[in-house]
Formats: C-alpha cells, structure tokens, sequence
C-alpha cells in the first residue's frame, strides 16, 4: 500500500525570535510578520480583558478600588418582607410589603499584578528583580487596602456593566489561601450592604411664640400656700397635744 505524498511548504512561517531555530527555506519576512501579528493579538486581548474588568467590581465616587484584583463573580441579594399582624380568632393578616437593605458578596482573586496587562506583569517583575517582592508587595497593598476600606464609613457603589447599585458600605470581608486553588493567589469575598440615609426634620423660629400657644397650667397636685393671717399656728397645736 502506497502512502499519499503529503508536500512539503515552500516557505515556512515559523517565526523568526528568540529561542526558534532557523530552518531551511524560511521566510524572515513572514517570520517577523507572524510575531507582529501575534504580539499585536496579545495586546489587543489584554486591552479587551482590562476594558472588561474595569466595569466591573467596586467604586468610590467613580473610581475603582482594589484594582490589584480581578473579579471573579458577585452576589447580589434584595429581599422585600411583608408583615403579618394578629387578628382575632387567632388569625394573621398580611398588611404592608417592606424593601430591606440589598446584600452584595463580590468574590476577587489577587494574583500579584496591578491589572493583568501584559505591562503590568512585566514592571512587576522589575520591581521583583529589584526589591526581591513584586507580587508580594501587591498583594500586601491589597490586604492594607482591604483593612482600610472595612473600617471606614464611605458610600461605595456596585457596578457592572448592565447596573449600578449604590450607596453601599462594606461591612466585611474573609479570604481563602490554598494549595489547590494557589497559595500565592489569595480568593477574598467582600461583602457589601446599602445604606440607606434617614430624613431629618429642620425647625425654624424655635424661639418664637405662637400666638395660639396655650398658657402652660399645673395639673398635678395642689401646690402648698402660705396661711392668712389670724390662722391657728398648728404647729403649736400638735406641740402642746404631744406634750401631755
């Protein structure tokens, strides 16, 4: 049985860069072209990817905090409640349907780079090569960021790319660091919760009086008087009754 004679290229597209061998017949021309258009497509993934990420995750009056993290999903739960009143009979009655506070959870994950970008990855291995802690100095940023933003009272806002969802503190946070899922990638879940402001009552002219205002009037028990003149001293009385 006769095998089909499969021909071989004329030119080769293997490209030509560091670390290829040359070979018989290339191309350097379509070799540097090859490794234009494959750096061009890397760049242009890292742009769409870091576009992507940054309408995604946490904000503080529009701009984006823990940006040495990437998001990796999010929670976001709203419950309404009706209450139930007694009625007689021992029935209930369901009269009012109340909106709480959302809940929000977004799960982030710190892989040691400032936005994933191909850049980002490379000054970070420069700042490792000369510190001797790129990734670490990252995620030691975003676990003193973490700290920071738990305790503060500022408003942040959720936003994704179809909603935002506002006026939300963050109430907590936990994080994860295993083998499996990496022990040099820590998994944080921040959770969120809305803060809803309460309406206050201004008073003006509090010093002035209403001309409708009522006298104020004890109502309480009869107030001591001083005795008329010409009364009985009963203090004397009851001195000279003790005294026989």
């Amino acid at each position: 049985m006769s095998f089909p004679v499969i021909p071989l290229p004329s030119v080769w597209d293997v490209p030509v860069m560091a670390g290829v061998p040359a070979l018989l017949g290339q191309s350097i021309g379509n070799g540097i072209s090859a490794s234009v258009s494959n750096l061009l497509g890397q760049e242009v993934a890292n742009w769409q990817i870091t576009s992507a990420a940054a309408q995604w995750g946490v904000f503080l009056n529009g701009t984006q905090i823990l940006t040495s993290a990437h998001v990796l999903g999010i929670e976001h739960e709203v419950v309404y409640q009706v209450p139930n009143g007694p009625i007689e009979n021992g029935g209930f009655v369901s009269y009012n349907k109340v909106k709480m506070p959302y809940v929000s959870r977004i799960l982030l994950v710190c892989d040691g780079s400032e936005s994933g970008t191909t850049l980002s990855a490379g000054l970070t291995q420069v700042l490792g090569a000369i510190t001797g802690s790129g990734p670490a100095f990252v995620r030691k940023g975003f676990f003193d960021t973490l700290e920071q933003i738990v305790a503060d009272t500022n408003l942040y806002e959720i936003h994704m790319p179809e909603r935002s969802y506002m006026s939300a503190n963050i109430v907590g946070y936990r994080f994860r660091r295993t083998e499996r899922d990496g022990i040099t990638m820590p998994v944080a879940e921040v959770m969120l919760q809305e803060i809803r402001s309460g309406a206050t009552q201004g008073y003006k002219n509090t010093s002035a009086q209403s001309v409708s205002a009522a006298v104020p009037v004890q109502s309480g028990q009869v107030q001591l008087q001083s005795l008329p003149s010409g009364a009985p001293d009963l203090a004397g009385i009851m001195d000279r009754i003790s005294g026989l």
